[in-house]
């Protein structure tokens, strides 16, 4: 018994500070977003983050999605996706309209609003799995889907389809991916060397920052949108899997599996990430970003970062949050 509840804490203590991590590198990414044109220090910082984090925010998601056999449990988690992605499409859009005064900005919910791509697709991930998962071979089937849609430049913004598609094979690495894998990765990758191969990995994302544009990692543009004439798309497509894979593997090395005094901020991940965005364009809103302009500004707004998660995962930002982001009837709904 105890034993049993010693594992239980390791993981949740192991998969909190990983979602922390992830959803931390999430708020830097969005906060330095607009600087990385003018900040080539920024700019690299950017790619680095952009190279693995949301493959592996969705890695995690698909981890965490394996009651597909169980209907009520599976329609139960649909609609705990599907109905806050419209409360946040409906938000996000009235903000811009009566906040930042955006002219011309149209309600809808086929065309996700920013960060909002993001409910939607894990509503369509949850929505295809149980058919999906069925299919012999479905991760490479995935990934060769993936980078065909390259091609087609049909497929955009459209409910999130492109990036529902690019990133639906590390959903269902997730998926496929049992405890004892993680177990076993962790066991038989010394931390030092996944530390090592990170560094290795550093001088090829600094030629790619140099390179190749970096809405490749947005998973949101047809390959001919990306104007890439250096390699072939296909290669710099499945380069990017192979990276995205090999960074996440070394992460989920290093992640320390012990508790802290921040651990628990993780489990409120969802939180912080629905509620960021109005921070940071109401920053945008106000120019804040147009007094960063040294070394150290640029680790002030690093440092910002911080603050936002730390505020918006507090016990009481939470309590309110769950109230917009699960509201009663949805709890009813779903008994």
């Amino acid at each position: 018994m105890g034993f049993n509840m010693n594992l239980k804490n390791y993981r949740e203590n192991y998969f909190d500070n990983l979602k922390l991590l992830l959803i931390t590198l999430v708020v830097i990414g969005h906060t330095i977003e607009p600087l990385i044109n003018s900040h080539p220090n920024i700019k690299l910082l950017y790619v680095v983050i952009y190279s693995f984090h949301m493959p592996l925010f969705v890695f995690i998601s698909g981890y965490f999605s394996k009651d597909i056999n169980n209907e009520e449990k599976l329609f139960s988690k649909i609609t705990n996706i599907f109905v806050p992605y419209v409360i946040f499409q409906l938000l996000y859009s009235l903000f811009n309209i009566y906040v930042l005064k955006a002219e011309n900005f149209k309600i809808t919910l086929v065309y996700p609003y920013w960060i909002t791509w993001y409910l939607l697709s894990l509503f369509i991930w949850n929505l295809i799995l149980p058919y999906f998962c069925k299919v012999k071979y479905s991760i490479i089937i995935s990934l060769l889907i993936s980078i065909l849609c390259g091609y087609d430049t049909n497929i955009g913004y459209y409910l999130s389809l492109s990036r529902t598609i690019t990133f639906f094979p590390y959903f269902l690495m997730g998926y496929f991916t049992e405890k004892h894998h993680i177990t076993i990765i962790r066991q038989y990758i010394a931390k030092k060397y996944a530390f090592l191969t990170l560094l290795a990995i550093f001088p090829l994302l600094y030629l790619i920052n140099n390179k190749i544009n970096y809405k490749w990692f947005y998973g949101s543009l047809a390959y001919s949108q990306l104007n890439s004439s250096v390699y072939p798309n296909y290669i710099i497509d499945i380069t990017l899997y192979i990276l995205a894979i090999l960074i996440s593997i070394c992460i989920l090395t290093l992640v320390p599996n012990k508790k802290f005094f921040f651990t628990h901020l993780g489990s409120r991940s969802m939180t912080v990430y629905v509620f960021h965005g109005f921070i940071i364009k109401l920053l945008l809103k106000y120019n804040f970003f147009h007094y960063i302009e040294s070394f150290r500004t640029e680790i002030f707004i690093i440092i910002l970062s911080f603050f936002i998660v730390i505020i918006l995962s507090s016990k009481y930002i939470n309590k309110i949050a769950r109230v917009i982001i699960y509201p009663k009837i949805l709890k009813q709904a779903t008994r």
